[in-house]
């Protein structure tokens, strides 16, 4: 005898829905968590981390935490007309080919004439690297997560008798990522602090605990990089020593320390006059940023 597919998917529900259901104990929304027991080893091991504009790739290397920042406006190449000025004049051509059933010369004229130059979107661009190195011996008791309910990236180990810990977050509110370190014996968080990019950049001091990357995207199928962005980071630590020095901020013995980090791409001169700064939060205090920002030392134009 013969069944439907219709008919099989009814049996099959039916059956389903005759199975009681068990909820075990370990499916609690506290075990919603992707977690590993060693670092990232490529770039699809990584932890992701965003707002919806802000984002980040975390790795979780003990001694050597990168993370891949992007912003959601930064893209290659700049505001452009796609359309091909040629398109309306080959239109009559396209159409008596088709109705000639000549469709393969139909094809190639509407792909030499009428698609979009260039044909492909301009590519979406990395911000940059925010680099935290600390110096370990050997460490033990090693795990990184994501927590899918609080969308907090964390990483923790032991070195010697101190155990490590931190949390990476995107706030959507104060549109900020965070990585908050910790060590459960004062004075013993050390680490330094760095900004680095493929795109055209820059790397400044702005005060005592404030890293500022300014850049300028790059070109791509034709297209001019026409975007200037910037992203700043501030270390925050308590207790301990932070010094500024030779872009990069220095922190030593410290007990704790928070890690805000942000970013920011503009068009340059597009209409500029008409639009408000980006405010957004840092350290509780508002940061504007201009529609025109401040242009990289090694920019061209």
């Amino acid at each position: 005898m013969k069944i439907t597919r219709r008919e099989f998917l009814s049996t099959a529900g039916l059956a389903a829905a005759s199975i009681p259901f068990v909820r075990s104990a370990s499916s609690s929304d506290d075990q919603l968590l992707l977690w590993y027991d060693e670092p990232a080893g490529q770039w699809t091991d990584g932890l992701p981390i965003g707002n919806g504009r802000l984002g980040a790739m975390v790795f979780g290397d003990p001694e050597f935490e990168l993370l891949q920042l992007n912003e959601d406006t930064l893209y290659a190449g700049r505001p452009y007309d796609p359309n091909n000025p040629e398109a309306l004049k080959a239109l009559p051509e396209v159409r008596r080919l088709i109705f000639a059933g000549r469709y393969r010369e139909a094809h190639e004229l509407v792909g030499a004439k009428m698609m979009a130059h260039p044909l492909k979107q301009m590519p979406y661009q990395p911000v940059g690297l925010l680099r935290v190195k600390f110096t370990h011996g050997i460490v033990t008791n090693y795990r990184r997560q994501l927590d899918l309910n609080t969308a907090i990236a964390s990483v923790s180990y032991k070195d010697g008798p101190v155990t490590f810990t931190r949390e990476v977050f995107a706030s959507p509110v104060d549109q900020v990522i965070v990585v908050s370190l910790t060590v459960d014996h004062p004075g013993q968080l050390s680490f330094t602090t760095t900004f680095e990019s493929a795109q055209e950049v820059t790397v400044s001091i702005e005060d005592p605990h404030t890293l500022a990357l300014r850049g300028v995207n790059g070109d791509a199928f034709g297209i001019k990089g026409g975007l200037k962005f910037e992203a700043r980071v501030q270390v925050l630590a308590r207790g301990g020593e932070s010094l500024a020095q030779h872009e990069k901020i220095v922190v030593t013995g410290a007990d704790s320390a928070k890690i805000p980090a942000l970013s920011v791409a503009r068009a340059v001169n597009l209409c500029a006059s008409s639009v408000k700064p980006l405010n957004v939060m840092l350290n509780g205090a508002s940061v504007a940023f201009p529609r025109n920002l401040p242009s990289s030392k090694k920019s061209t134009f």
